[in-house]
């Protein structure tokens, strides 16, 4: 009974608001503290580095407030050497100051590749055989010959190249082509040709 009474004392009771102030106060002030301590509302928004080269993006003044990490280069032959691909945190993202922003990059030196021998192959597998070496088709230069659409011969900056030759693996390749029964019967009616002077 003392003790009930007690609790709804105005002693008890002054003393209870006073403690629970108190604690609101404490509370409130470690929050703040916290907030500022750790800058919980100072942040960045992070830009959009992809398709940006790699020495253009450490470079720039506009990006001390980051540090930057390349984690991966890949070889990608539709894009520039040293052009970023990817990162993360993605652009837009908030992050903090001196936030590490990582990067995936296309290599800085060309990947090597050997040149197929593509000569007597049709023009479909010459293709398929291009493109599994890393290189690309480029013109088709049709020929006299009775092997239609068979390649007669593998041509790399406008000279013959060998197989087995090692190019950069994005290097264009043009083929010259056996154009079958057309170029039959236009040598035909050049001999009939011939022939009749």
């Amino acid at each position: 009974m003392d003790f009930l009474h007690f609790l709804f004392s105005k002693k008890f009771l002054k003393h209870f608001l006073i403690a629970t102030g108190i604690t609101i106060i404490l509370i409130w002030l470690t929050l703040q503290s916290l907030s500022w301590y750790t800058k919980h509302s100072d942040y960045l928004i992070v830009p959009d580095f992809r398709g940006l080269y790699i020495h253009e993006v450490l470079g720039s003044p506009d990006n001390r407030n980051y540090q930057f990490s390349v984690v991966d280069s890949i070889f990608d032959v539709d894009k520039p050497n040293g052009s970023i691909l990817s990162q993360d945190p993605f652009p837009g993202s908030k992050v903090k100051k001196n936030r590490t922003v990582y990067l995936t990059i296309t290599t800085l030196v060309p990947e090597k590749t050997t040149m197929p021998d593509l000569r007597d192959l049709t023009l479909r597998q010459a293709q398929t055989m291009l493109e599994s070496s890393g290189l690309k088709l480029g013109k088709l230069l049709y020929i006299r010959s009775f092997d239609e659409d068979a390649v007669q011969n593998q041509l790399f900056e406008g000279r013959s190249i060998r197989e087995g030759t090692v190019i950069d693996k994005g290097s264009v390749i043009d083929l010259t082509v056996g154009m079958g029964a057309k170029a039959a019967e236009a040598m035909a009616d050049s001999l009939a040709g011939d022939s009749i002077e």
